[in-house]
């Protein structure tokens, strides 16, 4: 089993224009399908990732063109700045989690094991886990997460059956969190609304949304003047942050005047692609 399947990698190839003796970062290395395309074209690629196994996963990639750095996306300027990598002529940002972080039993990613640890951090060095999260947070901020995050209609019932739950035991694994979803809203819409309480847990944990927001200003900052940003995002709330950033026409000529999604081949290959949507623009 490969460590991850990469999503419309030759529309990102072409979108980023990447050519023999450019340079690009891939912030977001994951297993590394996109890197491999761009050293496919001849061009030097600075690989980052917050993920520990996505870092050892990169270092089996041995090529004279190509280094990975483990590290958050957000400092993407003072990584690209400290290994003296910048300006760049591109940069990617893709968003999703990957199917070895969903598929790993022991990463939480996922409600498909019951007795996984709900853990949900991307590094897991880094940060509290979200079972630490789900048993200290208060039954608002709960709400919050649920509702904003998740943008689950149910959110602020979940956050009360959670609640009376832990008192009587902690939630420390998936199948904890499930049943207390399930019993809330039933067998029929279970899964549904558990793909979405996940969601915004794991984007509470990792402080997603704020990361985007500094990993993308950091990008605008050390990409060279007619440098292009790619940025895939899988769900909407980071797909509004990126339009919104590119939305300044001082500063970005946007390449997609609406997102690009995968072909429905490329949907029926590989389900964990359907709600890609890829944005480029180019730094003016």
């Amino acid at each position: 089993m490969s460590y991850h399947e990469p999503v419309l990698v030759e529309e990102i190839i072409e979108g980023l224009h990447v050519e023999s003796g450019k340079r690009y970062i891939d912030a977001t290395f994951g297993g590394g399908g996109h890197t491999k395309k761009m050293l496919e074209k001849g061009a030097t690629v600075l690989g980052v990732d917050t993920d520990p196994d996505a870092v050892r996963e990169a270092e089996q990639l041995k090529d004279k063109d190509f280094r990975i750095i483990q590290g958050n996306f957000r400092n993407i300027e003072n990584i690209a700045r400290a290994h003296n990598f910048y300006p760049v002529d591109g940069i990617l940002f893709d968003l999703g989690v990957s199917s070895h972080q969903l598929d790993a039993k022991e990463r939480g990613f996922s409600y498909r094991y019951e007795d996984a640890p709900l853990d949900l951090r991307l590094n897991q060095m880094e940060g509290a886990s979200a079972s630490n999260l789900l048993n200290h947070a208060t039954e608002k901020e709960l709400i919050y997460i649920f509702e904003k995050f998740g943008e689950e209609e149910s959110g602020r019932h979940i956050a009360y059956a959670l609640c009376n739950a832990r008192q009587i035991k902690p939630i420390e694994t998936t199948g904890d969190i499930y049943r207390v979803i399930e019993e809330k809203v039933g067998k029929g819409r279970v899964k549904e609304v558990a793909s979405r309480i996940f969601q915004a847990l794991r984007i509470a944990v990792n402080d997603e949304l704020r990361v985007l927001h500094e990993g993308l200003t950091g990008a605008e900052a050390i990409l060279k003047p007619g440098g292009r940003l790619a940025v895939m995002s899988f769900h909407s709330l980071e797909d509004r942050i990126v339009k919104q950033f590119f939305a300044d026409a001082k500063r970005w000529k946007i390449e997609t005047k609406k997102p690009m999604i995968p072909s429905e081949h490329e949907r029926e290959i590989n389900r964990r692609s359907r709600s890609a949507k890829l944005r480029i623009a180019i730094k003016l």
